[in-house]
C-alpha cells in the first residue's frame, strides 16, 4: 500500500474517533408540533455537556424571550424548565454548550405549540 493511502486511512480513522458532542434528540423535537406548552425543554447529547457553561434560550414568534429556570441534568438529559408563559405559536430554541474535551457545540431549532 502506498504511503499516501496509509496516510489518508490514518486521517480518516483519527477523524471518526474524535467525534465531538452533538445533540442526539430533544423534547420538543425540532419542527415538532405539540398540543400543550412544554413544562421543560429537554436535550440528550452524545456526551455530557459542561453544565456551568451551557445556555439555552427560548424565543417566541413575537421575538420576546421566554423565561427559563436554571439548567439541570436529570436521567441523562439536560433540562431547562419553562417558567414564562407559552401561548400558541412558533418558538425558537437556541442552545450552546461545551463538552468535557473543551470543544463547543451549538444549535437552533423551532417547534410549534398548537393549543
Amino acid at each position: 500500500m502506498s504511503l499516501l493511502i496509509q496516510y489518508l486511512l490514518a486521517a480518516v480513522a483519527l477523524h471518526t474517533s474524535s467525534a465531538h458532542l452533538h445533540l442526539l434528540r430533544s423534547s420538543p423535537a425540532a419542527n415538532d408540533t405539540v398540543a400543550a406548552a412544554p413544562a421543560a425543554l429537554k436535550f440528550w447529547f452524545s456526551e455530557r455537556p459542561e453544565l456551568a457553561i451551557t445556555s439555552v434560550k427560548l424565543m417566541g414568534a413575537d421575538g420576546a424571550m421566554v423565561k427559563l429556570a436554571p439548567l439541570a441534568v436529570d436521567s441523562g438529559a439536560l433540562v431547562a424548565p419553562v417558567k414564562g408563559p407559552i401561548a400558541a405559536g412558533t418558538y425558537t430554541v437556541t442552545w450552546r454548550t461545551t463538552a468535557m474535551d473543551g470543544h463547543p457545540a451549538n444549535g437552533k431549532f423551532d417547534f410549534v405549540v398548537s393549543h
